[in-house]
């Protein structure tokens, strides 16, 4: 099922018989951002939306899926500092940018092209753009992209993205936990109205 999905996919938005890194990137990356909870590509795709993991297994498959040697990596970050605080957003929202640390594992896609590998993090969709949130929109294959947000610990590449996730998310304290979905719903529905 997932492979057909992705076949109609690359040849809806990438081209047919396209296995160009820098065109299949663009096509995950353009999707608008959303943390719902669902991180089934197949879903994201017929949602039209996706969460950072969601996003990346999507990359991470249809990458594959032509030829390309992928895989994604998880790293332990403080989320909202990635985030730009900016005007039009909610005051609660602002407050929660420049308030305590959103503990979270952010993931990205790591691919060899050559022999270098490549860190692309399709995090963020162009209509963020004016809000100054950091949009790998000019990536053209020759580097990494800018990732959504700053390591501080990074995991091996794990095949079972969502398993590892829930697991990593035990880690984090109740308290952690809570204001980590409340920060994710809050910018998810400010990103709802743009």
């Amino acid at each position: 099922m997932p492979r057909a999905t992705y076949r109609i996919f690359l040849k809806e938005r990438v081209g047919t018989g396209s296995t160009n890194v820098v065109d299949i990137y663009h096509a995950v990356r353009k999707i608008p951002y959303g943390s719902t909870g669902e991180r089934d590509p197949v879903k994201v795709i017929a949602n039209n939306l996706g969460s950072c993991s969601g996003k990346h297994i999507l990359l991470r498959d249809l990458l594959r899926e032509v030829g390309w040697k992928a895989e994604i990596i998880t790293m332990f970050t403080h989320f909202n500092r990635g985030v730009p605080s900016h005007p039009a957003m909610p005051a609660d929202l602002r407050a929660m940018i420049d308030g305590e640390d959103v503990c979270d594992f952010h993931h990205y896609v790591r691919i060899r092209i050559h022999e270098d590998w490549h860190k692309l993090d399709g995090t963020w969709h162009d209509a963020l753009i004016p809000y100054g949130f950091p949009v790998n929109r000019d990536w053209e294959g020759h580097s990494d992209t800018i990732l959504a947000a700053t390591p501080i610990r990074e995991y091996p590449a794990m095949e079972d993205l969502v398993a590892w996730k829930e697991q990593l998310l035990t880690q984090l304290t109740p308290e952690q936990r809570e204001f980590r979905a409340k920060f994710f719903t809050r910018l998810t529905e400010w990103m709802m109205t743009l």
